[in-house]
């Protein structure tokens, strides 16, 4: 191997490692075989020019500005399909692997038998803080992997919710007399 090729794939080793984004790039495949895609992908610069068309006046969007200080980068991938098992496990195998190395570690896994979801939650921690997040939601005819990068408040991180394109969350809890 010549050496300018063993230099530059040290470089990009050693920067790869040390920012630990999740490359989507195999789910590229996907968008031919679903009838609607989301895709977002902002890195920290695009975030801080989107953060400046955000209200300095109103409080929640000062917050919001403050998130994304920290935040080196979003990346998105939302598909929706017409029909059932239009994706399969060896599509999100990929993506699964790099969360397997690297500092991530999975937090949440929720199974719901009756609906055929299945959703991952993977954290990855530096020094004892939050470093990144990556979430798989898998529906039937829909599958959404999200990966958020850089320093996150996981207390402020709900305040992105329906901002930058990022979805709306919200959580329903249900009452005792409910279930």
């Amino acid at each position: 191997m010549p050496i300018r090729k063993a230099i530059l794939l040290t470089i990009l080793f050693v920067c790869g490692a040390s920012a630990q984004v999740v490359d989507l790039s195999s789910l590229d495949k996907l968008t031919n075989r679903a009838k609607e895609t989301n895709t977002i992908s902002l890195d920290g610069d695009n975030l801080r020019t989107a953060s400046r068309f955000l209200s300095g006046d109103d409080p929640d969007m000062k917050d919001v500005k403050t998130i994304i200080e920290g935040i080196k980068g979003i990346w998105v991938r939302n598909f929706t399909f017409k029909g059932k098992e239009e994706y399969g496990k060896n599509d999100l195998a990929p993506i699964r692997k790099q969360l397997q190395g690297g500092g991530w570690s999975k937090v949440l896994e929720s199974k719901s038998e009756s609906d055929h979801e299945f959703t991952e939650v993977y954290l990855r921690t530096d020094n004892q803080k939050t470093a990144g997040l990556a979430v798989i939601c898998e529906e039937p005819k829909e599958l959404t992997v999200a990966v958020i990068t850089g320093s996150i408040d996981l207390e402020r991180l709900g305040k992105l919710s329906g901002n930058l394109g990022i979805p709306n969350i919200e959580l329903k809890h249900k009452k005792k007399d409910e279930e």
